[in-house]
């Protein structure tokens, strides 16, 4: 498994634990445990983590948008972390590829979610990418 994957899934914990029990960043930060990462996966976990978390209005306008006949409360914790991850990237983070994006999200859903989850997040994630302005 490669650095970058570590840290998302690092990133993910973070996103879950913080929307999970209501609290900011920094707790959530410092509640995480972060395992094998090396630092420089730990240096890009925070980024995205943070990076997600100061932006959550804008990316949650864009859930929204996506999930027309889903309450955003059926989208599960975990689901919704990996989503956001995923949005912050295709839409602040212009040196990773959008279909890098994508994929790892699917990635994540699959090791951290339901069997059926990975499709629900390309949908989300694709139909969104398709929208952002090149």
């Amino acid at each position: 498994m490669g650095l970058r994957r570590d840290a998302r899934k690092l990133a993910v914990k973070v996103l879950y634990t913080a929307d999970t029990l209501d609290i900011p960043f920094s707790e959530a930060w410092n509640t995480v445990d972060r395992g094998d990462c090396p630092e420089r996966g730990v240096e890009f976990a925070e980024k995205l983590a943070r990076g997600t978390l100061s932006r959550l209005e804008f990316i949650d306008g864009i859930i929204g948008k996506h999930t027309k006949n889903w309450e955003s409360g059926r989208i599960t914790n975990v689901d919704r972390a990996i989503i956001r991850l995923g949005l912050y990237e295709i839409n602040f983070e212009d040196s990773i590829p959008r279909n890098a994006s994508i994929n790892e999200a699917v990635e994540l859903a699959k090791h951290f979610s339901t069997s059926k989850s990975h499709r629900f997040v390309n949908g989300i994630l694709d139909a969104a990418s398709r929208e952002k302005s090149v």
